[in-house]
């Protein structure tokens, strides 16, 4: 059983989404990312019908690439994120605000793609473009990330403390962001055996989040699963189930069947299932979890050669 690290979370310029339409903002903000998706796609396509190169569209093209990042669609996100910094270039914004968060967002996929070094190289550029203190806390958060994977834990620890309080004093303590920090502070402090520590950070996440969000969001999944993976670590079988129950019920009606959010829930039910004795129920959920796996690993190209040309543009 892994937590689900919530990472810095995509950006998204909520100012710039005209051309693909007025309720796509508040599709994104409700974590409705399948149902924001077609209408970015047509948004794009039909910049690329008329030839339009502005900042409009390389806001489009970032804003598609955050939609199929949620969306598990890793290499799709890298294509939209290459082609909206390409834009800025051609705009002379290389270094401009805009840039300095798409790089983030291309950041956070080579990491989801186990690419550490590449994910690194590319957040440290971003970081370099960050105009302030808030800006940069989601580049932290992303590095801490890298840092975690490369079992740098201190460096992590240190880089989610400077951000958790970063967004505690500019945005207060009860904004959604903030709680993207205290659920990562919190993956992180049940990954080097401090439970104790752990458990109020992901509480406190999944309380903020629940508040802002509802209860349909894959945040608010994500929430649920980590304390359902902390409490069966330390032996609170009763409460696990009822968490990691939750969270495979949000998942299964917010993400596309093949995330891989989905698959770790499953996965984690699963172990618990089989922890208390239930083993055909065990058994069916980790078939359902590998053939997801397998779906997504192949939809990214992990462990697999491929030919340049199959990949989609």
């Amino acid at each position: 059983m892994r937590p689900i690290a919530a990472c810095g979370a995509a950006v998204f310029f909520y100012s710039s989404l005209v051309l693909a339409g007025d309720r796509v903002a508040e599709l994104i903000a409700r974590g409705q990312f399948s149902e924001a998706l077609p209408a970015l796609e047509a948004a794009r396509d039909a910049a690329t019908a008329a030839g339009r190169q502005d900042r409009e569209v390389a806001a489009v093209l970032n804003n598609l690439g955050s939609v199929y990042d949620q969306l598990g669609r890793l290499r799709d996100a890298e294509s939209m994120f290459q082609r909206s910094l390409a834009l800025r270039r051609d705009l002379a914004e290389s270094e401009s605000q805009e840039s300095a968060s798409t790089l983030d967002n291309l950041g956070a996929v080579y990491l989801k793609l186990g690419l550490y070094a590449k994910a690194r190289e590319t957040l440290e550029r971003a970081a370099a473009f960050e105009k302030d203190d808030l800006h940069a806390a989601r580049v932290w958060i992303n590095l801490a990330m890298v840092d975690q994977a490369e079992h740098r834990w201190p460096e992590a620890e240190e880089m989610l403390r400077k951000a958790l309080d970063v967004r505690e004093r500019e945005l207060g303590p009860a904004n959604r962001d903030v709680a993207v920090v205290l659920n990562d502070l919190g993956v992180l402090l049940q990954s080097r055996k401090r439970p104790a520590e752990a458990e109020p950070l992901l509480e406190r996440a999944l309380s903020i989040w629940q508040a802002a969000l509802g209860e349909m969001h894959p945040w608010v999944a994500a929430g649920f699963h980590n304390l359902g993976v902390l409490f069966m670590q330390l032996g609170r079988t009763q409460e696990a189930e009822k968490r990691l129950s939750k969270a495979l019920d949000i998942a299964a009606a917010v993400l596309p069947m093949n995330h891989p959010n989905l698959t770790a829930y499953m996965t984690s039910y699963a172990h618990l299932l089989r922890e208390t004795g239930r083993k055909g129920e065990a058994k069916r959920l980790e078939a359902s979890a590998a053939r997801s796996r397998e779906a997504y690993r192949r939809e990214n190209f992990l462990g697999y050669t491929v030919d340049a040309r199959e990949i989609r543009q």
